[in-house]
């Protein structure tokens, strides 16, 4: 019986099949993160285990990672990296897992993000301390706000912009993003049916981010922002998208959160987090100021590329009035 059950069950996708895109992935994480996360999926695919409770072990793996280097030994501080770059290992296995299976959720997209986040500040924090702890030095404090504030920026920006080569290079795409209004419709939900509190807090600080990447947006770069519009998704527009997004897109994956943490694991790994703090500050403050304009020019170019074309985005709510209507 057993081993009908097990020939029946479906075989796990191709790995190309279950990644987003290859456009959007930086190198190590293409070709070494992924292909281990595939891995782990596959010993797990025809077990009941679901994607948010691989994100969960992406979480508590992270924290052990932050305990250790809590404790500051050099063992401790060379296993500290180790888990957390299995932690991001695992932080990718669960959308594989999720696109293998289809299992998709709106709570398993907030339960994502909200683990990146904490995970990349518990293990700054432990990080931190522990090279206070080594040499306390008035130079560390000036030099930890600005990167955990860059860095912070950096990879939020590199999600948004992600999404958006996503969303507009995919004919499939209704042109509708998700908005800050549609969370707040979830979060009225869940309060209303008194859901978990661990549910309810991942959707209010998946808002939170959302709300912070948007408002970024529209500050930095106006005509890349997708806040208020509907977007007519055709050949022409995905060449055109494409075209102009590509490039900037291939340099926000280096300012990512992969890049981020098996750089910051490696460092850890060495005792040398000060250096990689140091590189995220000088060399990815370069790069990001680099990114922020070519990513400008290429929006308003893209914009005016569609404008010509007649595929100009449209006021909110216009894509649907036109499908409503045809």
């Amino acid at each position: 019986m057993l081993g009908n059950v097990a020939l029946s069950a479906p075989r796990l996708p191709p790995f190309g099949s279950v990644l987003k895109s290859r456009e959007v992935e930086d190198p190590i994480n293409l070709w070494f993160n992924r292909p281990l996360a595939y891995a782990f999926v596959a010993l797990v695919y025809r077990t009941p285990i679901t994607p948010n409770q691989v994100t969960l072990l992406s979480i508590a793996v992270g924290v052990v990672a932050a305990a250790c280097w809590w404790h500051g030994t050099p063992l401790a501080m060379l296993w500290g990296g180790i888990l957390l770059w299995v932690s991001a290992i695992l932080d990718g296995a669960d959308g594989i897992l999720a696109r293998a299976k289809q299992m998709f959720s709106d709570l398993g997209r907030a339960l994502d993000g909200s683990a990146d986040l904490l995970v990349a500040l518990l293990t700054a924090a432990a990080a931190i301390k522990h090279l206070w702890q080594r040499q306390p030095s008035l130079w560390l404090v000036v030099m930890v706000v600005p990167v955990i504030v860059i860095t912070w920026l950096q990879i939020h920006l590199y999600d948004f912009y992600k999404e958006s080569f996503l969303l507009r290079t995919r004919l499939d795409w209704n042109g509708v993003p998700e908005r800050i209004t549609d969370v707040e419709k979830r979060i009225a939900v869940l309060e209303r049916e008194r859901a978990p509190w661990a549910y309810r807090h991942a959707m209010r600080l998946y808002l939170s981010l959302i709300v912070g990447q948007t408002r970024v947006v529209q500050l930095t770069d106006p005509a890349g922002s997708r806040e208020q519009s509907s977007f007519r998704v055709t050949p022409q527009s995905v060449a055109e998208y494409r075209e102009f997004n590509l490039g900037p897109l291939r340099l926000w994956t280096a300012l990512s959160l992969a890049p981020h943490s098996y750089l910051f694991a490696i460092s850890a790994m060495f005792d040398r987090v000060d250096l990689y703090l140091l590189f995220r500050l000088v060399v990815g403050s370069v790069l990001f100021g680099v990114v922020l304009l070519w990513q400008r020019r290429a929006s308003a170019r893209t914009l005016a590329a569609l404008a010509a074309a007649g595929s100009a985005p449209l006021p909110l709510g216009a894509v649907g009035a036109e499908v409503s209507g045809a």
